[in-house]
């Protein structure tokens, strides 16, 4: 993850910061909504929005975080919620991680 990191880091130069900014506003609102989808049992919305976090994952290498909302977009798409909670609960504690490594960059 730090490798691919350092690479946008010096692509991106000053937008780094613009970057790492966005990635932590914009997936505590997908996580946000992801919870509420749960306590609603909007399927729909949960593969969506694990969809949305995944794909920032993916970009800026938290292959870990990305996997997790791949296993929890599928379960949307199945309408299976039954393990969403846990797995939520994983992911959350994924994405702090990752917003802490990305910082320290």
């Amino acid at each position: 993850m730090r490798e691919t990191l350092e690479q946008l880091k010096e692509l991106l130069g000053a937008d780094f910061g613009e970057l790492v900014s966005a990635f932590d506003i914009d997936n505590r609102q997908h996580l946000s909504n992801l919870r509420q989808a749960i306590v609603e049992s909007d399927a729909d919305t949960v593969a969506r929005e694990a969809h949305s976090i995944k794909g920032a994952s993916s970009n800026l290498g938290a292959l870990e975080l990305a996997e997790k909302c791949q296993l929890l977009e599928s379960a949307g798409k199945a309408n299976d919620l039954s393990g969403a909670d846990d797995l939520l609960d994983q992911i959350e504690q994924l994405f702090e991680q990752a917003v802490s490594i990305i910082r320290s960059v």
